[in-house]
C-alpha cells in the first residue's frame, strides 16, 4: 500500500515518475512546466518551496542559524496549481507571490537556507508524496540523488555558467554585458560554489542520470529533448505503451491553492485519465518599452483622434493640468468597449507628453501587417492560453522604469457596461512599484458600440473623465491592513481603493459591483481573490 492507504500501482498504471536536476537557470522550471504539458503530465517546481521559506524568512528576519524558526515557515506556504496541473506557483497568506520568490535578494540567500538539513527533510515527505501517483516532471537540485532515487527517469540540465546568466539577465530586461548582467554572473557562479559544496544534498548529477547540455539551445530544442527522452523512457517500461491522445486545452481557471494536506490528497488518488493539453505556444518576443512619443506613436495617435472625433461626440473632463508629467504611472480604467483603449491612449499620451505602454493580447503583436507598428506603439503582448506571469514582471518593469502603464482591470469587456469583479492584479501592482495611480472612466462608450456589433453607432455621445492621481500607499485602508500585517488585506484594500475611484467618476449604471463603495457603505463585493 502507498502512502495513504492508496493501493500501490504499477509502473505502467501510474506512469514515469520523472526527476529533473540542474543548477541555477538551467531552464529546469520552463522545460519542465513545457515538457509536461506536452505529455499531460503534472508539474512541480520544488526550489519555489524553498524560495518562499527564504523570502518569508528575509520578510520575518529569521536566519539560517535558526533552523526550527525556518521549519516553522513551511506550513505557510501552498502550491498553486494552474488548472493544467502543473504547481508552478506559490503563495504566502494567500497572495500569489511567484514573481516575489524569483527577485534577487532571494536569488543571494536561497542556497544558504536550502542548505539547512531541518528544513529539507521537512519538506522531504511533501514532496515525496506529490510524485506517489505518478505521471509527474519535478524538478530541483537533489530530486535525482535525494528526494526520488528510485525515480523511473533522471535527467540533468545542465549549461555554462556564462550562458546561464545570459538567460537571467536577459529575462530580467538587462543587458548580459552591463553591470548588472556582470553581477548576475558573479551571483550564480557563487551560488554554484555554495549548492556544489554543501554538506547537506549537494548539487551533483545522479550517477544514472541522462546529462542534457543546453548550451546554445532554444527552449524549443531543450524541450523536445527531455519529451523525447520520457517517450523513450515510457516505451522501455512497456511493450504497448499507452498512446496520449490530443486535445485543445480549455482555458486554464484561475490558479487554486493547494495545501499541503491536499497536495497530498491528490498525490494518492488515481491519477484521471490523461488528455495532453495543447502543447503551449513559443513565448512572444518582448516589445521594447515605450520611452518616448516617437513619429509613429505621434502620427498613429492623431490619425486615431481624428477618426474618434469624426464618429463620436467626444468630452475631455478633469484636471488634465494635474496629471504627472514623470514618474511611474498607473493609468487605470474601466472597459465597456473596444474603443476604450482608443479614447484614452489617443489622447493621454499628447496630454502627458509621453507614451502609453499596454498589455494586450498576442495576437495583435502578430498580425503580419499591423504587429509591427503595434509593438513600436507600446502594445506588450500577453498569452490568454495561459498564466502569463511574464506580463506582471513586463509590468513591474515598466514602472520600476519610471514610464506610465495603462491597465484596465477588468480584463475583458464588460457585458452591460457596469464594473464588473476584479482580481488584485492592479492593486498588487500599485503596492509593490508605488507608482500613482490615475483613475480614469469612459462613459457611455457602450452605447456607443455595443459588446457583439462589428461597427460603432456614429453620433453618440461619450465622456472620458480623468480623476485626480493618488498612490494606494497614502490611503488609510492601506495602512489599517498593513497594522493587521495581512498583505492579502491590503492587496484587496488596495485593488478595492482603485476600483472606486474609478466608479465615482461614472454614472450610477456603470458603477456596478462597486456602487455600493461609492454610497460610503463598507463592501467587500468586487475583488475577487486570486486564491
Amino acid at each position: 500500500m502507498a502512502e495513504g492507504g492508496a493501493p500501490t500501482l504499477s509502473r505502467e498504471e501510474r506512469g514515469l515518475v520523472v526527476a529533473l536536476d540542474g543548477p541555477a537557470s538551467s531552464g529546469k522550471s520552463s522545460v519542465g512546466a513545457a515538457a509536461a504539458a506536452q505529455l499531460g503530465y503534472r508539474f512541480c517546481d520544488t526550489g519555489l518551496l524553498y524560495r518562499a521559506v527564504t523570502w518569508l524568512a528575509l520578510h520575518r528576519v529569521i536566519s539560517v542559524d535558526d533552523p526550527a524558526g525556518l521549519v516553522r515557515l513551511v506550513g505557510e506556504i501552498v502550491l498553486l496549481d494552474d488548472g493544467g496541473g502543473r504547481l508552478s506557483h506559490v503563495a504566502i497568506d494567500g497572495v500569489d507571490r511567484t514573481d516575489d520568490v524569483r527577485k534577487p535578494d532571494v536569488d543571494v540567500a536561497v542556497s544558504a537556507v536550502s542548505g539547512v538539513a531541518e528544513l529539507r527533510q521537512a519538506l522531504l515527505a511533501r514532496q515525496r508524496a506529490l510524485a506517489d501517483a505518478g505521471r509527474i516532471v519535478m524538478a530541483g537540485r537533489d530530486i535525482g540523488t535525494v528526494v526520488l532515487p528510485d525515480a523511473d527517469l533522471k535527467l540533468f540540465l545542465d549549461a555554462s555558467v556564462e550562458e546561464r546568466a545570459r538567460r537571467r539577465a536577459l529575462e530580467r530586461g538587462v543587458e548580459p554585458d552591463s553591470p548588472e548582467g556582470l553581477e548576475i554572473l558573479d551571483e550564480l557562479r557563487r551560488r554554484d560554489r555554495l549548492d556544489s559544496t554543501r554538506r547537506v544534498a549537494p548539487l551533483r548529477a545522479a550517477e544514472d542520470a541522462v546529462v542534457i547540455k543546453t548550451d546554445g539551445n532554444e527552449l524549443e530544442t531543450t524541450v523536445e529533448l527531455v519529451v523525447r527522452a520520457i517517450r523513450n523512457a515510457e516505451g522501455e517500461g512497456s511493450a504497448t505503451p499507452a498512446p496520449v491522445a490530443a486535445a485543445p486545452a480549455p482555458s486554464p481557471p484561475t490558479p487554486a491553492p493547494a495545501t499541503a494536506a491536499a497536495e497530498a490528497a491528490a498525490a494518492a488518488a488515481p491519477s484521471p485519465p490523461v488528455r495532453a493539453p495543447r502543447p503551449r505556444r513559443p513565448a512572444a518576443d518582448p516589445t521594447p518599452i515605450a520611452t518616448r512619443l516617437g513619429i509613429l506613436i505621434r502620427f498613429g495617435s492623431a490619425v486615431l483622434r481624428s477618426v474618434a472625433r469624426a464618429i463620436v461626440r467626444l468630452r475631455i473632463e478633469g484636471d488634465l493640468s494635474a496629471l504627472p508629467r514623470t514618474g511611474p504611472l498607473i493609468v487605470a480604467g474601466n472597459h465597456a468597449s473596444s474603443a476604450d483603449p482608443v479614447l484614452i491612449g489617443a489622447f493621454l499620451n499628447g496630454i502627458l507628453g509621453r507614451p502609453l505602454n499596454w498589455l494586450g493580447k498576442r495576437e495583435l503583436v502578430e498580425y503580419p501587417l499591423t504587429g509591427w507598428a503595434f509593438r513600436r506603439a507600446g502594445i506588450h503582448p500577453v498569452d490568454r492560453d495561459a498564466a502569463d506571469l511574464e506580463a506582471f514582471r513586463t509590468a513591474m518593469r515598466i514602472l520600476e522604469a519610471g514610464h506610465v502603464l495603462a491597465v484596465f482591470p477588468e480584463g475583458t469587456r464588460s457585458r452591460d457596461g457596469a464594473l464588473q469583479q476584479v482580481r488584485e492584479g492592479v492593486g498588487m501592482l500599485a503596492l509593490r512599484s508605488g507608482a500613482a495611480v490615475l483613475p480614469v472612466a469612459v462613459i457611455d462608450s457602450d452605447r456607443m458600440w455595443p459588446r457583439g456589433h462589428l461597427l460603432p453607432r456614429w453620433g453618440r455621445r461619450v465622456t472620458v473623465r480623468y480623476g485626480k492621481p493618488f498612490k494606494v500607499a497614502d490611503h488609510p485602508a492601506k495602512e489599517r491592513a498593513g497594522e493587521k500585517r495581512d498583505r492579502r488585506a491590503a492587496t484587496e484594500a488596495a485593488t478595492r481603493l482603485i476600483m472606486t475611484r474609478i466608479a465615482e467618476l461614472l454614472p450610477p449604471r456603470q458603477r456596478g459591483v462597486y456602487a455600493p463603495d461609492v454610497d460610503g457603505r463598507a463592501s467587500k463585493v468586487g475583488v475577487s481573490s486570486s486564491g
